[in-house]
């Protein structure tokens, strides 16, 4: 019986260092309007660019057992929608993760990538980060994500604020 236990707490401390779900790795999607994203997810730091913008998204991670905490550094110029939000893994297989926000309810499915970022150069900052961004394009473009949404998704209405006339209201003084 001894050796039972013995055994069995070897077998939890095993399972505790290698089932947790971590999800350090460099991963991408594809989004329903045809735009690519890139993630790098490191143990203290994320980075994450999209065909959508010519921005490097740097932010704080906190590893937590069944995923991450994603936050602003003091010094982020691109703040976060939510300070603080945990995205859970609600899988994970070899080449794919899927988290959830815990803000949102988002789900995001990513798929591990075959590359990685150059490690960030904080003293050429600007420079790794053109760098960056020109790779960047030139995966998003070999990738050729596909537009997904329907006609009717796509028609996106739109006010034309240069067709509005300017109309004077009147200011009555109250006694």
């Amino acid at each position: 019986m001894k050796y039972f236990k013995i055994i069995f707490a070897f077998f939890l401390l095993i399972c505790q260092t290698s089932c947790q779900k971590k999800i350090v790795g460099t991963w991408y999607k594809c989004n329903k309007d045809g735009s690519y994203d890139e993630y790098k997810i490191a143990d203290h730091y994320t980075i994450m660019l999209s065909s959508k913008s010519d921005i490097v998204w740097i932010h704080k991670v906190k590893q937590i057992d069944n995923g991450i905490i994603v936050s602003d550094f003091e010094s982020s110029v691109n703040r976060l929608m939510t300070n603080n939000d945990t995205l859970i893994v609600l899988s994970k297989t070899k080449n794919k993760i899927i988290l959830k926000s815990s803000y949102t309810w988002a789900k995001m499915e990513l798929n591990k990538a075959d590359f990685d970022f150059d490690k960030i150069d904080s003293t050429n900052l600007d420079s790794w980060k053109n760098k960056t961004i020109s790779e960047f394009k030139k995966r998003a473009e070999l990738i050729n994500c596909p537009d997904l949404r329907t006609e009717k998704e796509k028609n996106i209405p739109t006010i034309d604020l240069d067709d509005f006339e300017e109309e004077e209201i009147p200011i009555t003084e109250v006694k």
